[in-house]
């Protein structure tokens, strides 16, 4: 009985079939590889930290001291005594420049960015941040090939079995076949490259930069325990950069977890669509059922048994599509995860099978309790709908009080369209749902990719201003540092006065960049910060409300994150400790101030919280390079544009960039091409979903009022009457849709994002309006898809007449 029951569901509404199958396949799919892309996300860390035996902390010990074996033997004899140091390894690196490097179909450029990458030949690592292939294998390298990290294939389109020459700076030539890429699991900031053991000497000989890596394991490794061990190496008078890997805040890793957000949000919805269906799709079958179900239980048929014969439908299709999204799942769910972040180690084969099987078998079972808790409707229905069917006088009540008579201006189409949805508003709620959710995932994956690659986000960044952008690359870089030495001048100075001579009203605004420790009641470190001061506008700086800006010596404006954390409120006085410049102005010392807190700023922290301090403060040392903040031209917003490609006529299309190339191919490109996918793959994908289902519902309409339709065209009624009335109905519930979908996106949707950013350290991430596209462009696509497809479904009208109510 299941399978003749199957049968003849199959055999009608095959169209409807086609498009809940569909429906159930993709979301099978999508759940298997969602979990295990989430899986990956939150146990991606361990693994492999476990896998590759990953350092906490690296240090390079530079050419000139690694050359040393005294100086090699007096680091690691501190290393063996200090206390959080609990083991430590270390490898030989040679540093490399790109550009000796020929790759096939790619030119040499030292502006491409590729190039400006750090590069280290090296051996294959043996003890610490051990690499791994693209298939999350070992491999070991023969004579002549090397192995590339996974980067240079994304980059610049290289393949295994290509062949590069390498020139050394002697001249000599040597050509390397690529075996294999690894994903990188060691420091992000370099690019390792890794050849043979018998290579290594050759290759290096002549090179000058050789570098001895440390990899250390600390306890609870942290800034302030880094900075302690650079200062008793530095007491030493052994100068070695350390570098501290923030997992959670590498690109990589933060793309990875945007996808994963969106994976949950597409299958959710994706889900919500099929029980929907389901729902409304057996309501209606029980409709046209309901003489038969109701002589059944007057032959003495139990009702749950009539549920699993009714859902045999679903259920078949709940175990076949779980099936194929299985089948599909296992190879796919590998390469959605490498396809958004190339670096991370997937789980076991068997851990990927699991939890891919538990997900859809979870999905499985409930579309079929679903299925049949919305069978229960069978209960309700007695003997007496057998014999009466619809007609009985309970079906008839008070309608809703919109009368035709008292709505002269109000067409028919329209009244019956206003009317229909306000009378039996309860039949249009989850196709309101769809749509509101539809739309919101719509406005989402735009608003993302706009609110994030703008000028408003850089300002997280300590940008005020950006109105143009600068590369300083290839022969303009080369006549900046013949200046640069010449003059003895810094960069921003020498091209703001570039601008100037040439009569621009542009400069390059910036602070001086130093560091200092937080310390606590009893004088102990708590927590690093970079320390901001000079002569920068700080002004025009984003500060939080309520606070204002610093302007005394003695006053400081502090990062929210970290301020939030550590429970600071305006006007707090913190004691800090301060890398300063000594009196005589030759040497340097830490100095503590108390300083009070003025205001808080807004900033993309990613480990390293920030002071600016009060525009009077002039004693910090300038230990880094100058913080650029601000790329501003003096005119009215009008004139900028213009001002900018004058600019590029002066110096280079390629110097002077616009501050929308600079984002979007420069600072932020890698987000702006995964935003972009984002917002045509979901997009795209949201828009056929909603096709779909509102093909699905109104073909059910049309059927379920078949009647109505053949009663109103015996009246007078034109089909084109009637086909208004069909689409004004679903004109109006879009409308209504994407309203709530803006009220949605507006209050659920920023939640969202807060709470997302503030998981990377970085607070103040707002959704910046933008009405055109937002309450006009998006609105009128939903809009056009469902009246398309309205329209569609609408074309057998023509073919209803009175005989379809014969029944009645």
């Amino acid at each position: 009985m299941f399978f003749k029951m199957l049968k003849k569901d199959l055999k009608c509404k095959k169209g409807l079939n086609v498009i809940l199958f569909i429906f159930i396949t993709v979301a099978s799919v999508l759940v298997f590889a969602g979990s295990v892309e989430i899986f990956s996300y939150l146990t991606g860390e361990k693994r492999m930290a476990e896998m590759c035996n990953t350092c906490s902390l690296e240090m390079m010990v530079p050419a000139k001291t690694a050359a040393s074996d005294e100086k090699i033997r007096q680091i690691e004899s501190i290393l063996d005594g200090y206390k959080d140091v609990e083991k430590y390894h270390s490898c030989d690196m040679t540093k490399i420049d790109l550009l000796r490097i020929d790759f096939p179909r790619i030119e040499e450029d030292e502006t491409n960015s590729f190039f400006k990458w750090r590069a280290y030949f090296m051996k294959l690592p043996r003890e610490f941040d051990l690499l791994y292939d693209t298939n999350d294998e070992p491999f070991y390298l023969k004579s002549g090939t090397i192995a590339c990290p996974v980067d240079f294939s994304t980059s610049i389109g290289l393949r295994v079995g290509d062949k590069v020459k390498f020139t050394t700076s002697m001249g000599d030539v040597y050509e390397l076949e690529v075996a294999c890429f690894f994903k990188e699991s060691g420091f992000p900031g370099r690019r390792r490259i890794i050849v043979a053991d018998e290579d290594y000497d050759i290759l290096t000989k002549d090179e000058v930069i050789k570098i001895k890596d440390y990899g250390l394991y600390m306890k609870d490794c942290n800034s302030v325990k880094m900075d302690e061990l650079h200062n008793t190496l530095k007491a030493e008078d052994l100068i070695c950069p350390m570098y501290m890997k923030y997992d959670n805040t590498d690109d990589d890793v933060i793309m990875q977890a945007i996808v994963s957000v969106f994976v949950v949000i597409i299958s959710v919805f994706l889900i919500a669509i099929i029980f929907m269906t389901i729902r409304f799709t057996m309501i209606a079958d029980l409709k046209s059922e309901e003489k038969e179900i109701g002589m059944m239980k007057a032959l003495g048929v139990d009702s749950f048994s009539f549920r699993w014969l009714f859902a045999a439908k679903y259920i078949a299709f709940a175990i076949i599509g779980g099936a194929i999204g299985i089948a599909a799942g296992i190879p796919l769910s590998g390469y959605v995860v490498n396809l958004f972040n190339a670096n991370v180690i997937l789980p076991q084969r068997y851990e990927t099978v699991i939890i891919g099987i538990v997900a859809v078998l979870a999905i499985i079972a409930m579309m079929i309790c679903f299925s049949l808790m919305v069978m229960r409707r069978i209960n309700k229905i007695s003997v007496i709908d057998s014999i009466h069917g619809e007609n009985r006088g309970e079906r008839f009540g008070k309608g809703f009080p919109l009368f035709l008579h008292k709505r002269k201006k109000m067409s028919v189409p329209f009244f019956l369209a206003v009317n229909d949805i306000l009378g039996r508003f309860k039949r249009y709620i989850f196709l309101i749902i769809a749509y509101t959710l539809g739309a919101a995932i719509i406005l989402l994956c735009y608003n993302v990719r706009n609110s994030i690659i703008s000028k408003e986000y850089m300002k997280l960044f300590l940008y005020h201003t950006i109105d143009f952008d600068v590369r300083i690359r290839g022969e303009f870089r080369e006549e900046l540092d013949k200046r640069s030495e010449a003059e003895g001048k810094n960069y921003d100075v020498l091209l703001n006065e570039m601008f100037k001579e040439n009569g621009f009203p542009a400069y390059i605004d910036t602070l001086n960049y130093s560091w200092g420790t937080l310390l606590d009641s009893k004088g102990n470190k708590k927590e690093n910060f970079d320390v901001l001061w000079g002569d920068g506008e700080i002004e025009k700086l984003r500060y939080r409300d309520g606070g204002k800006m610093p302007q005394l010596e003695n006053e400081a404006a502090m990062s929210y994150f970290t301020a939030k954390k550590l429970g600071m409120k305006l006007g707090d006085v913190i004691d800090m400790s301060i890398h300063e410049e000594s009196e005589d102005g030759i040497n340097s010392e830490d100095v503590n101030r108390q300083l009070v807190i003025t205001a808080f700023f807004d900033y993309s922290e990613a480990g390293d919280p920030a002071i600016i301090m009060g525009k009077d403060y002039r004693k910090g040392e300038k230990i880094y390079s100058k913080n650029w903040i601000g790329y501003v031209i003096d005119a009215p917003e009008s004139q900028k544009a213009g001002i900018v490609k004058q600019m590029k006529k002066c110096f280079g299309d390629d110097v002077i960039r616009t501050w929308q190339e600079s984002l979007k191919q420069d600072m932020l490109a890698e987000y702006d091409r995964l935003f972009a996918l984002l917002e045509y793959v979901l997009g795209g994908a949201v828009i056929f979903v909603l096709i779909l289902i509102t093909y699905l519902y109104s073909t059910i309409f049309v059927t379920e009022e078949t009647p109505e339709i053949a009663l109103l065209k015996s009246s007078g009624f034109t089909d084109g009457a009637i086909k208004k009335w069909h689409l004004l109905r679903m004109a109006v519930l879009v409308v209504f849709s994407v309203v709530l979908a803006e009220v949605l996106f507006r209050t659920l949707g920023q939640l969202l994002m807060t709470k997302f950013m503030a998981s990377y350290e970085m607070t103040g991430v707002n959704f910046l309006p933008e009405i055109p596209v937002s309450f006009v462009v998006i609105p009128l696509m939903v809009l056009g898809a469902v009246l398309l497809t309205v329209s569609v479904t609408l074309k057998g009208i023509r073919n209803i007449g009175i005989w379809k109510i014969s029944e009645e």
